[in-house]
């Protein structure tokens, strides 16, 4: 049986991680009403570039414990194992914005979520006229030539470590934006990592592993959230296991002999140090068997995967001299694992604070106004939806369970019962800025990729719609709202991989656009055009239960665990259906005017 956390509430744990570490860590603080970690003291405002990460909690001491001096000026931590949202992010960038004036690189993982949440944030952050460049770190090579994740890209591991370290150096000696995130890439464009578990881990609240292992087996190429790696094999010796993952990283960087590389031995959270260093060892002698200069080996938990017993190894090709200099730098990042002693002894080891207080997203009434009638009926289908989903959660859960998360239900359930509980004050009467604001209700409420899914929909909506300066009669307010839904998709696609056909919402949703869309053009009124949609969308997702999952954590999962249909195209319908009852209801009929 698996153990139970050291926690008092598992919904409350990553707070008081986070309070934890700011106690033990003063230079480190928590910005109010977020999860955002930035360095405190008395530093000013300069002239340099901050660099900014985050991810989902459960990695620890990823991504808060590498705040500090020559590495992340700030870090954003989701709930475990679960992408920050958009507005969490966006307050730390634009906290650190207001402090480095050269602008705030994103180092973000290429994670679905994480994409999306980040992606979001910059589009609002640059819309505030904040500089912000961004890299996607995906460094493993466990999967390579296996097929998996073949849409969604290699995952970010702990190979980010490395970029936040030469990176963060570089930008606090003063390098430009561009030059700062091109150093990036670089740096990830020269390292690969793969790794290993004998056995995965619990999330708080829960006994059950996420990954069950038989005794003798180990998982090879495993992630950093419990799920399948790219094979089972039967336990082995440390030396064999080691070169199982060895070998494809060394296939991927093809180092040249002779080449320095930088190593970096991250323990999955659950490994004895006895153990580790067993494994630093072993791994020391097999990297300098390929003819390369191991200059620097770390070891530490970097980016764990709460209790996991196991490692991986991150190998860095050092392609730029710097890049060693960038390393032995000094930095106050508690989690940090190099010191003077991580370099040989023939080698050479050489504010007030601005606590920006952040309002709300500043949303102007722009675009149509409706009229009260018809911004009752608007509030009547919202309601509707947002019942009906929440009636829906539990078939939900159980369409995602295959994934390993199961909660595709409670995440719109959580929408569904903030858009109920601000109700009242939505600005029912804007739908542009009702859709702005939805935007920024799926962020906080929803977390995760849900939650920056919705909010690109939503807020790129919302812009095409503010666009509108006046509206003819209903058919044509009908042609603006089918354009507003077209923006909508495609604000989602500006930053996710996902597409059409790779098991997602988008294969309910995207049908659904084009067959209102048609309807629309046709002279369709707007339930016949709704109900076109609704038939497009139940077709759609019909159609997930024979597709593979290309995009997101399901990607990495075996076909067979996947279910049913995809609980995201589900949950479309759900609320598509809703909206067409509420307006086909007796209602409607009150205030047909509208169409």
């Amino acid at each position: 049986m698996a153990l139970h956390k050291l926690v008092d509430d598992p919904e409350r744990c990553v707070d008081d991680m986070l309070a934890g570490l700011a106690a033990a860590f003063p230079h480190l603080r928590v910005l109010p009403d977020t999860r955002a970690v930035v360095l405190s003291g008395a530093g000013g405002q300069d002239d340099a570039v901050g660099v900014v990460s985050g991810g989902g909690a459960g990695h620890e001491p990823f991504c808060a414990g590498f705040v500090g001096t020559g590495m992340l000026a700030g870090a954003v931590s989701g709930s475990v194992f679960a992408s920050p949202p958009a507005t969490h992010v966006v307050r730390g960038l634009a906290h650190v914005a207001r402090r480095h004036r050269g602008g705030v690189l994103l180092v973000i993982p290429n994670y679905t979520g994480d994409c999306l949440n980040f992606g979001l944030a910059s589009e609002w952050a640059k819309r505030d006229g904040i500089p912000v460049e961004s890299v996607i770190v995906g460094e493993d090579c466990a999967l390579l030539g296996t097929g998996k994740g073949s849409s969604a890209g290699r995952r970010g591991m702990c190979g980010l470590v490395f970029v936040y370290k030469i990176a963060g150096q570089l930008a606090s000696e003063g390098l430009a934006l561009k030059k700062v995130a091109e150093a990036a890439q670089k740096v990830i464009d020269n390292m690969a990592t793969m790794g290993f578990a004998l056995r995965s881990c619990t999330v708080p609240g829960s006994t059950q592993l996420l990954l069950k292992l038989d005794s003798d087996s180990v998982e090879l190429g495993v992630g950093v959230h419990g799920e399948a790696g790219a094979k089972t094999i039967k336990v082995a010796p440390a030396s064999e296991l080691i070169a199982e993952i060895l070998n494809p990283i060394c296939q991927t960087l093809k180092p040249a002999k002779g080449e320095k590389v930088a190593v970096l031995v991250n323990n999955l959270g659950g490994l004895s140090q006895l153990e580790q260093w067993v494994a630093v060892s072993i791994i020391h002698k097999q990297i300098s068997s390929w003819g390369v200069f191991v200059e620097r080996i770390y070891a530490a938990p970097v980016m764990t995967s709460l209790e996991t017993v196991g490692l991986q190894v991150c190998v860095l090709k050092l392609a730029e001299n710097s890049w060693l200099r960038c390393l032995d730098a000094v930095t106050s990042a508690p989690g940090w694992p190099g010191c003077s002693l991580s370099i040989p002894p023939t080698g050479e080891h050489k504010p007030e604070e601005l606590v920006a207080k952040l309002e709300d997203l500043d949303i102007k009434e722009s675009g149509p106004e409706l009229e009260h009638a018809h911004s009752q009926l608007l509030l009547h289908a919202l309601e509707t939806a947002a019942k009906d989903l929440i009636q829906h959660a539990d078939k939900m859960n159980e369409l995602d369970s295959g994934c390993g998360d199961g909660d595709c239900g409670s995440t719109l359930a959580r929408l569904a019962k903030g858009i109920l509980t601000k109700l009242p004050t939505l600005s029912i009467k804007h739908p542009a800025k009702l859709l702005m604001e939805l935007a920024n209700l799926a962020s906080i409420t929803m977390g995760g990729t849900s939650g920056a899914v919705y909010g690109l929909l939503f807020s790129a909506a919302s812009e095409q719609l503010r666009k509108v300066k006046c509206v003819a009669d209903a058919l044509n307010f009908l042609e603006h709202i089918a354009k507003s839904w077209e923006e909508g998709l495609r604000g989602i696609m500006r930053h996710s991989k996902a597409r059409q056909g790779d098991r997602t919402m988008l294969d309910a949703l995207i049908p659904a656009c084009e067959e209102f869309c048609k309807a629309i053009l046709e002279g369709a009124n707007g339930p016949t055009a709704l109900a076109a949609a609704v038939l497009a969308a139940r077709k759609g997702c019909a159609s997930t239960a024979d597709m593979s999952a290309n995009v997101g954590r399901a990607s990495y999962v075996n076909e067979t665990h996947l279910g049913d249909v995809d609980a995201g195209a589900y949950g479309v319908v759900v609320w598509l259906e809703a909206l067409l009852k509420a307006f086909e209801s007796n209602f409607y009929h009150s205030f047909c005017s509208l169409c």
